[in-house]
């Protein structure tokens, strides 16, 4: 019997669209010993809004855990790494994950 549980982590961003939370970023580069082990019985971290090179930065980096990983709302960058905004609305432009 596998339990999964899922904490969602919001991204927080500075205007310039980098995280600044170094507690997300401690998730990610230096979980604890504790959650790693929760992460082998199925935790299941949901980190939410970051951007598309940060998402793949962390694929790269840390693709031994990415079954233990969900990124929701992902935010489209230019080639600079720049949040590209909606035209219309000014609102972050977000990748579509495919979920309706």
């Amino acid at each position: 019997l596998m339990f999964t549980a899922c904490q969602n982590v919001i991204a927080e961003e500075d205007q310039t669209g980098f995280q600044t939370n170094s507690w997300q970023m401690k998730q990610i580069y230096q979980p604890s010993q504790n959650q790693l082990d929760r992460e082998k019985n199925g935790l299941v971290m949901i980190y939410d809004s970051f951007t598309d090179t940060q998402v793949n930065q962390i694929l790269d980096q840390k693709f031994s855990r990415i079954q233990s990983m969900m990124f929701t709302r992902i935010k489209q960058t230019d080639t600079q790494g720049v949040v590209q905004k909606d035209p219309e609305s000014g609102e972050d432009l977000v990748i579509d994950d495919g979920c309706d």
